[in-house]
């Protein structure tokens, strides 16, 4: 049996834009800090995925209605590999 704890939960309508300027400060955070900081009201997490995640990109269409979903999924303990390079 899993032991899953949901650390944070939140669905909010905004716009296209909106929505792709969080995606992308995200993405940016991810990639300058390794981490990124989720504020929602007085609850902060702090998101440090490992080096190597998998990524799930899934497309849903239902009755004309679409969902698209992006997951990244990690193991706390998995700090990866350094991949090989040629110099």
């Amino acid at each position: 049996m899993s032991n899953s704890n949901i650390l944070l939960k939140h669905e909010e309508r905004m716009s296209l834009e909106e929505a792709a300027s969080l995606l992308e400060s995200m993405a940016k955070k991810l990639r300058e800090n390794g981490s990124v900081n989720i504020n929602l009201g007085d609850q902060s997490e702090t998101v440090t995925p490992a080096n190597n995640v998998k990524l799930e990109v899934e497309l849903e269409e239902s009755n004309g209605k679409y969902e698209l979903e992006f997951e990244l999924e990690w193991n706390e303990n998995d700090k990866g590999k350094d991949s090989i390079s040629i110099s």
